[in-house]
């Protein structure tokens, strides 16, 4: 039998590969994906962004003043204020051993006034954002007399703490500072001229010393440029 002679078709040959088409179809479906699960991803990274934020905060705040323990609602955790303040106490009530009303009387006094003169003279609180993560830090000498004679008989009548831990590893580089060229560190002084609220990590006014822009006392740590949070807040209130 002869073989047939019928041409065949284009449309019965095996097709193979895509058309200009196809490619230009589906490069449009993946640009249309990616803009729209960008956003989303953004709000991702600023999530965790401002969580790592307020994590540090936290930390930082910890470190200065004390926590609660996460183990025990009763535990304290102890910070630079904590830890100046038990040691200062400490070495009052060894220096006062006596169980007589007066020298129970003269112990009490003791540490009265040596807490009054932590506030007063800011050493409750770490003299630099440094002498958190510094090791060794300088001892600090508070006074035991009251405020009144001071300096003259808290000179003599005093104690002397030295600071032999530090109580953060490092201070974190801010979470925003590759989103905002402004973004950083500051702290709130214990004690300075009004007109200073809050100093960098490095400021050379760290300690108080002479001159208008001076501080002495790390009291809070602040965030700054980091702008609008996603509740709507502003970070530099965190």
């Amino acid at each position: 039998m002869p073989k047939s002679t019928k041409p065949i078709s284009r449309f019965d040959e095996k097709r193979s590969g895509v058309t200009l088409i196809e490619i230009l179809i589906v490069t449009v479906i993946i640009g249309l994906m990616a803009s729209l699960s960008f956003p989303a991803f953004k709000i991702m990274q600023q999530r965790e962004k401002e969580r790592r934020l307020r994590k540090i905060l936290t930390d930082v705040r910890a470190a200065i003043a004390g926590s609660k323990s996460q183990q025990s609602t009763t535990a304290f955790e102890e910070g630079y204020r904590t830890f100046v303040r038990v040691k200062g106490i400490q070495e009052i009530e060894d220096r006062h051993p006596g169980t007589t009303p007066e020298q129970i009387a003269t112990k009490t006094l003791a540490i009265s006034c040596f807490v009054d003169n932590l506030a007063a003279d800011g050493l409750g609180y770490p003299l630099t954002p440094s002498a958190l993560t510094g090791n060794p830090v300088p001892p600090i000498t508070v006074g035991t007399a009251p405020i009144s004679l001071c300096p003259i008989v808290c000179a003599t009548d005093s104690v002397k703490i030295i600071i032999d831990r530090r109580f953060l590893r490092t201070l974190p580089p801010h979470p925003f500072q590759n989103w905002y060229p402004t973004a950083r560190w500051e702290f709130k002084p214990a004690t300075s001229n009004p007109t200073v609220t809050s100093l960098a990590f490095n400021a050379a006014q760290w300690p108080g010393g002479v001159g208008p822009d001076t501080a002495t006392g790390v009291a809070d740590i602040v965030s700054r440029g980091a702008g609008m949070g996603l509740d709507g807040s502003q970070t530099d209130g965190w």
